[in-house]
């Protein structure tokens, strides 16, 4: 019981806070819009993106999240994805897996709506670890590693025209239907994010995107990202984030045009001296057979 003890202050404290970054990743914001968006299952095609992200660096005990996505086009008018992800905080190791799909309408030559959703399936337990205490196992943190896979599912939108692009996310539309109290401290209720891309130059090689996303919890603040991405001719991006927790993050890449691309990302610190954090990932290109 004083290990299960033990290990629910831990979650209350520092595992706790850092799930309001669960499935959070500094990737979904220009590298691959599916991690956020299930809408945007198969916009660039046939590709898979696999990242690590590591945040709370120098806390025993810190998020680590393994996160491996793949989508693909179907047709003129269609798209469907995959996700996979693991994400541990202390004693805690949950399991997330979701199954997208996209639809596109075009509303003219250059503009078109992109309405997707997907189907997920969630489970959390704890280390064994933390089941026994002077070799007994807790009854309760038993209980918990019983309990079974929860389904959940998001919807979105994006409208994309020639340069801007404006879209939503509802999260996690089971907790719509639970009362208040049911639901867990770290559930995010939607995301919407809208960007801009200017050319520049004679040549038009170099791209500009501003971009400013808001993600909104329903217990915890919610967040507002605000970036600026630098891309030149997909040979490079380099990119910088501010977030109103007092996170300053960068983040740059090589692109590899038709085959894939490397990125990097790091955040400093937060206003209250902690979530330093890091993430690689890289994304590969699938050329469609003939």
């Amino acid at each position: 019981m004083a290990v299960l003890l033990v290990a629910a202050l831990a979650a209350a404290s520092l595992p706790a806070a850092a799930q309001r970054y669960f499935n959070n990743p500094i990737s979904q914001y220009y590298r691959d819009g599916y991690l956020w968006n299930p809408a945007l299952a198969g916009n660039e095609g046939t590709r898979i993106y696999g990242l690590l992200n590591k945040s709370w660096i120098g806390f025993e005990g810190a998020p680590r999240q393994i996160n491996i996505a793949g989508d693909m086009k179907i047709g003129e008018s269609s798209g469907a994805g995959i996700q996979l992800i693991s994400d541990k905080s202390g004693v805690f190791q949950r399991y997330m897996g979701a199954v997208s799909y996209a639809y596109v309408a075009r509303l003219s030559e250059v503009n078109r709506l992109r309405i997707g959703g997907d189907l997920s399936f969630y489970q959390e337990r704890l280390d064994n670890s933390a089941l026994t205490s002077e070799g007994q196992v807790d009854l309760s943190g038993k209980s918990f590693n019983d309990k079974g896979m929860e389904f959940n599912g998001a919807l979105g939108a994006v409208f994309e025209g020639s340069r801007l692009s404006l879209g939503v996310t509802a999260y996690n539309l089971r907790s719509y239907l639970e009362k208040a109290g049911e639901r867990s401290a770290d559930i995010a209720i939607g995301q919407a994010l809208a960007s801009y891309k200017f050319k520049c130059g004679d040549d038009e090689k170099i791209t500009l995107q501003p971009m400013m996303a808001y993600k909104i919890y329903y217990k915890h603040s919610d967040i507002l990202t605000a970036a600026m991405q630098l891309e030149y001719e997909e040979v490079f991006h380099v990119g910088v984030y501010w977030q109103n927790t007092g996170n300053a993050m960068g983040g740059l890449g090589l692109m590899l045009k038709d085959m894939g691309e490397i990125n990097f990302f790091y955040s400093g610190k937060n206003k209250q001296g902690y979530n330093q954090q890091y993430e690689v990932g890289l994304k590969l290109k699938i050329k469609k057979a003939g």
